[in-house]
């Protein structure tokens, strides 16, 4: 007969709720569903393929490999689409997992593909690409490793800094064509505040998965101390194998005439990981690796993001409520204006 450590790790047939936190994570998420095909994406085509210096386009594709590689691991069996629901095999964490995991297959990894599409390298080829670029698949190779690890707590840990981190890294880079008196993608950016909303909100809640199973090990006597400790030694260690990784990146996309990438400098990509680091590390309830202060991309990043609550976040992302139609394609029809003109003043 197989020993659970704790109860959020027990499989049951029961549908009483015990982690009100996993339900309100499902609700608010479907709260923010958002197609990718209703951000008019398409219409970033001219700053894509025209309005973008060659270091700048260079950096675009390498993180858009990237991006859509991740996001179908994240999706995947490796973590929301399977293993997360079965390491915690509760029905409201299952429907959490589900719902984030559909939100990775539905909405991040179309509009990726959407992104690709429109800047015209949707090949086979092109996604097949990073493989031969060695930080990348370095740092691939290590997030499914960490994925299939016996240790429930250090595969979920890795998910956090994985949604957490290295997906900021790139999300940093994309909305800086938006701030500081730049104005380009504007659509796409728009899909990438969503993708940062909801990482941010995955990886808050993943963290939430580590802290509370190990709560309930200790307070069952079935974790000492001592291997909290352990744990926490190993957290930062893939804290600093994160960064390292996210360092490498950062060279890689700024290898091509880096001095024609104007929206944002190498320096501020760096300082800006490093606050992503601290801030997963606070999220485990650990201390922060580096001592600095907060960096201007985090300030501006962040924000646009936190000026609005959950209710308002479709209104200013151009993002909508309603299904099935496109803001940006709206046309003002003076025929029906006209048809009705006598009821304007009623």
């Amino acid at each position: 007969m197989t020993k659970y450590l704790s109860r959020i790790e027990t499989p049951t047939e029961s549908q009483v709720e015990y982690y009100p936190v996993a339900t309100k994570a499902a609700i608010e998420q479907m709260a923010i569903f958002w197609p990718a095909e209703e951000l008019g994406v398409e219409e970033d085509e001219a700053d894509f393929r025209n309005g973008l210096t060659e270091g700048e386009r260079f950096a675009v594709l390498a993180l858009q490999r990237y991006l859509s590689k991740i996001e179908t691991t994240i999706g995947g069996d490796d973590f929301w689409g399977g293993r997360i629901g079965r390491m915690y095999p509760r029905p409201e964490i299952i429907r959490a997992a589900s719902v984030f995991n559909m939100m990775e297959n539905n909405s991040h990894a179309p509009f990726y593909r959407i992104g690709n599409e429109v800047i015209g390298v949707a090949t086979d080829e092109f996604y097949e690409e990073f493989k031969n670029i060695p930080i990348f698949n370095e740092h691939i190779k290590y997030v499914v490793k960490k994925s299939k690890s016996k240790d429930k707590l250090e595969s979920t840990a890795a998910l956090t800094f994985l949604e957490g981190v290295t997906l900021y890294e790139a999300f940093a880079f994309f909305k800086s064509f938006g701030v500081r008196g730049h104005n380009k993608i504007s659509h796409f950016i728009a899909g990438i505040d969503g993708s940062a909303k909801d990482e941010n909100f995955h990886c808050m809640f993943s963290a939430w998965l580590v802290n509370q199973t190990i709560r309930e090990r200790l307070e069952l006597k079935t974790m000492t101390v001592e291997q909290v400790e352990r744990f926490n030694r190993l957290i930062r260690r893939m804290a600093r194998k994160v960064y390292k990784h996210c360092m490498g990146i950062i060279d890689y996309i700024f290898s091509y005439k880096p001095e024609t990438i104007t929206t944002i400098t190498k320096h501020e990509m760096r300082k800006f990981v490093r606050d992503r680091v601290n801030a997963v590390l606070g999220f485990l309830g650990q201390a922060p690796m580096f001592d600095t202060k907060q960096g201007k991309v985090t300030q501006w990043f962040f924000s646009q993001l936190n000026a609005y609550k959950f209710q308002d976040f479709f209104a200013t992302t151009q993002l909508q409520y309603r299904r099935n139609w496109k803001k940006h394609l709206l046309k003002f029809d003076m025929a029906v204006a006209e048809e009705y003109k006598e009821h304007w003043n009623v």
